[in-house]
């Protein structure tokens, strides 16, 4: 009935307001399975042009937006009927908080009101699904949905993007090639790939307990391989930081899995390093990395000195969010014909965050990343080896691992990356109070 109307009536609001009140009303219903259709459908959202100019990915944001009314909706009526509150609260409620104000509070020196309000409340919606999967994901049962939802569907994609690139293999190191492909850029890509390889990883190496490894070893072999198709020296970075950090978790006694992963590392790069034209391009991809006669180096670095004047020229506050796309223009003249295909970003999140939300909002943004790093490691400190100790270092790694490529790209605004770091600063805590629970349940039924 939706596509009938957006079919017949693309020229005006009606076809929106369709979809926000069917995916209202099926969130409403069940926002469990709301979430886990978010995750299905999230490798294969697409951009949907609104009258108006405004533009949604769907059906991503429809449903990420409704998840956040319901649960905002839903909290205040818990409070109204003087409901009790839940045993453990969401540990990084008061970080998101001041971060979501700090988007509003930059409105104060942006060029665009509107536009600087509009991409605030977008990101808020972002920020509030870590809240949303944290109420949703409470126990062992939700959480094997969770992955059953998430798994399949980014699996499929990944295989879609491999089977394109292997049919433009002659331009597979360009953004070119990604045009039949869920992805819009080998960095996203690459990243997202990167998540479930590491959660993967994880668990083959430091989950001892009774599950099919066959699966999740079929899991581990279709990541990796969609991750040696990615062309992403920021992606490779990442992964590299991301992997040493699991290598550190695991303890004594164990050294022979780190040489048996280090060293099947070794021989798959080898021999994919001797495919005939690899090492070449592999090389002078390295090489490039310092080279600032490439193009995409000296946007890189335009943009990251365009960063620091708007930082100069509001350093408090910053310009306001979504202030850089606004202000910053490329020079043909330095960066040739090279120019983003659909943002101005700067190029870092780190920067970005910085220009557009000033000095305050950097702290803050800083405090979020540190918060959830050092939540899970005080966690670490108390879980054994099993099943909740490699979810927890699966989650820590990729979440590292955006952390570290956030450095040299800025993917959050995408739904394709903002959904599962958001996801996952939710998820970590919701699993770690999860072991908990099950850990002091087993203790109280040993001592009966």
């Amino acid at each position: 009935m939706v596509g009938g109307i957006i079919g017949g009536y693309s020229g005006t609001p009606l076809p929106l307001l369709c979809l926000l009140i069917a995916t209202g009303t099926f969130v409403f219903l069940g926002m469990e399975i709301a979430v886990y259709v978010l995750l299905i459908a999230l490798p294969f959202s697409f951009r949907y042009i609104l009258p108006g100019r405004f533009e949604i990915q769907t059906p991503t944001e429809p449903l990420l937006g409704m998840l956040a009314a319901v649960y905002c909706v839903q909290k205040i009526l818990d409070k109204a009927l003087g409901k009790s509150k839940p045993e453990n609260s969401f540990p990084f409620f008061l970080p998101i908080c001041l971060y979501i104000l700090m988007m509003f509070l930059s409105v104060v020196n942006t060029p665009d009101l509107f536009g600087t309000l509009k991409g605030a409340l977008r990101a808020t919606v972002y920020v509030l699904f870590s809240v949303v999967v944290y109420t949703v994901v409470q126990n062992r049962t939700a959480l094997k949905r969770l992955f059953i939802a998430s798994f399949p569907s980014a699996a499929i994609a990944v295989i879609w993007t491999v089977i394109v690139l292997i049919y433009h293999i002659d331009a597979w190191q360009w953004t070119s090639a990604y045009r039949s492909a869920p992805f819009t850029n080998y960095s996203v890509y690459g990243a997202f790939t990167a998540l479930f390889f590491l959660v993967c990883l994880s668990r083959l190496l430091f989950d001892n307990s009774q599950y099919d490894r066959v699966l999740w070893t079929v899991w581990f072999v279709c990541f990796g391989v969609g991750l040696l198709m990615c062309f992403s020296r920021g992606v490779w970075l990442s992964v590299i930081v991301a992997v040493g950090f699991m290598l550190l978790q695991l303890g004594r006694g164990v050294t022979h899995k780190k040489v048996l992963f280090v060293g099947a590392a070794c021989l798959i790069l080898l021999a994919c390093l001797n495919l005939p034209g690899i090492y070449n391009i592999f090389v002078e991809r390295i090489s490039s990395a310092l080279d600032f006669s490439y193009a995409s180096n000296r946007a890189r670095l335009l943009r990251w000195g365009q960063a620091f004047v708007m930082f100069l020229e509001s350093p408090i506050l910053g310009k306001g969010y979504g202030a850089f796309a606004m202000l910053y223009e490329e020079d043909v003249a330095l960066v040739g014909s090279y120019t983003a295909q659909f943002q101005l970003g700067a190029h870092s999140e780190y920067l970005q965050v910085m220009a557009e939300l000033g000095i305050v909002g950097l702290v803050v943004w800083i405090w979020l990343n540190l918060a959830f790093l050092r939540y899970g490691f005080r966690a670490l400190k108390t879980l054994e080896d099993g099943f909740y100790r490699a979810v927890i270092i699966g989650l820590m790694a990729a979440e590292i691992s955006l952390m570290v490529h956030f450095t040299v790209n800025n993917l959050l605004n995408g739904d394709a990356i903002g959904v599962p770091f958001w996801g996952i600063y939710g998820l970590l805590p919701a699993v770690v109070q999860m072991a908990a629970r099950e850990k002091t349940s087993s203790e109280t039924e040993g001592d009966v």
